[in-house]
């Protein structure tokens, strides 16, 4: 399938790379990993609070909350090293490590997962831990190709709103210009 289009934004997460390699004319991509995050869902013990807690094994930081009438645990940082971001799924290792989280600070209890689950992450490729990289979006465009590209790699769930209006900020000049009907600064955003 061939698309044409005045400007292109890739927002596609751990496909990005897949993404921008298959974009004529080529652009420029960054050097990342995608970096698998493990969960956890637990009956016991039941949270009512959110707990940054960290890891006894190497420090890292991981939260246990209530989640969905149970406890979700997580996460990890794991190089992926697969093939197929749809694949992922977490490993015994991970699922070990946040066991031994909950145990260290949840002593006693008995500790047997009902469910577990993974995402990617995608981080600039550096000689850091995963856990030590940037988690700051970082925005990719090559000023003199037409249709003008913008990558999205990375960022946080937290900076979704600034990151959505940074990217709209650099592709606004290519845009038809059009009347504004809202502005997400004002918008309320209701949980599901």
């Amino acid at each position: 399938t061939e698309l044409q289009s005045r400007v292109l934004v890739n927002a596609a997460g751990p496909w990005v790379s897949q993404v921008a390699a298959s974009i004529t004319p080529a652009t420029i991509q960054p050097a990342t990993d995608l970096i698998q995050g493990a969960h956890i869902v637990l009956n016991e013990p039941r949270v009512r609070d959110i707990y940054y807690v960290e890891a006894p094994q190497d420090g890292r930081a991981v939260f246990v909350m209530p989640w969905k009438d149970r406890t979700l645990v997580g996460t990890t940082e794991t190089l992926f090293s697969g093939a197929d971001p749809a694949a992922v799924s977490p490993t015994t290792g991970e699922t070990d490590y946040l066991k031994e989280v909950v145990a260290h600070y949840f002593p006693g209890t008995q500790i047997m997962p009902v469910s577990a689950f993974a995402g990617l992450r995608v981080l600039p490729r550096n000689q850091k831990t995963a856990f030590g990289r940037s988690r700051e979006l970082m925005l990719v465009r090559h000023r003199r190709l037409q249709p003008h590209v913008l990558h999205l790699y990375g960022g946080k769930l937290t900076s979704y709103r600034a990151d959505a209006q940074r990217a709209l900020d650099i592709i606004r000049p290519m845009l038809p210009k059009r009347k504004q009907l809202g502005d997400t600064r004002q918008l309320r955003l209701d949980p599901a």
